[in-house]
């Protein structure tokens, strides 16, 4: 199958490990020229290292995308590079458990700044060049939280502010239609990814019980009976991001191993 990806330029925030890892590199096998964005600058440079390797193309940015001054310098970083991204994938953590009456209002102020005001600053500084080149690709590895929270995984927060993410994603999507561009959600449910098993550990802790056996547990609870791994995410995320995903837009699509029990 030829997604016709070579040559587009796709900057993955997050794109050093886990999910966004598995993005970057997949993209670049697909022919994108990749600009890995993350904060720790040794996994960049390791990641970066991996694709050069395997006959890719990328470069590594550390930036914090909560800052809109970052945001700018890795996007001016793509065009000196390469060119004005064509594809922009917005993976940023967040959030930690906490205690609603307890917890201040900073709690969801950082939220509010770490996951939804990552994915503002991002689409401003790219957006404009994919309307006006009628192309471009949005995208945003969430999680299956953001319409259903896990029991037990006490992120009010970071939950409601990912809900914000999928309705600006929503209307980004209707803004944007017309002039080419796409713009989704991955809801995403237990990835074996770092991440997830540090959540996992804190919800195992609270339980009395060990990390493995909390990982069972809730592996059972998922109809494939099992943890879903980074690369079937990115698989999905580069089919979305292709030319091939162009009539699909304005969605949240879970990706959790049929976890989550609607239809729809």
């Amino acid at each position: 199958m030829n997604l016709e990806l070579t040559g587009r330029v796709a900057l993955v925030s997050g794109g050093s490990k886990g999910i966004g890892r598995a993005c970057s590199e997949m993209l670049a096998a697909q022919g994108c020229r990749v600009v890995v964005v993350a904060r720790g600058q040794g996994a960049i440079d390791e990641t970066v290292a991996s694709i050069r390797h395997k006959g890719g193309t990328a470069i590594g940015v550390s930036a914090d995308l909560t800052r809109e001054v970052d945001v700018l310098r890795a996007v001016a970083l793509a065009r000196e590079a390469f060119a004005a991204p064509d594809i922009v994938i917005t993976n940023v953590h967040g959030g930690e458990p906490g205690d609603f009456l307890e917890d201040s209002a900073d709690v969801f102020n950082d939220a509010f700044q770490g996951l939804v005001m990552s994915v503002v600053h991002l689409a401003r500084a790219t957006l404009p060049h994919m309307r006006e080149q009628q192309w471009g690709r949005l995208l945003t590895i969430g999680t299956a939280a953001a319409k259903e929270p896990a029991p037990g995984l006490r992120l009010m927060a970071a939950n409601t502010a990912r809900a914000g993410v999928v309705t600006l994603n929503k209307q980004l999507a209707d803004e944007f239609a017309p002039y080419g561009v796409t713009v989704n959600t991955l809801a995403t449910g237990w990835i074996a990814t770092e991440h997830m098993r540090s959540q996992v550990d804190t919800l195992a802790a609270g339980k009395g019980v060990s990390l493995d056996d909390m990982l069972q547990r809730l592996s059972k609870g998922v109809p494939v009976r099992r943890m879903g791994k980074p690369e079937e995410i990115a698989s999905l995320a580069t089919y979305l991001c292709s030319q091939l995903g162009g009539y699909i837009t304005g969605c949240l699509i879970p990706v959790d191993g049929g976890a989550h029990r609607s239809a729809w």
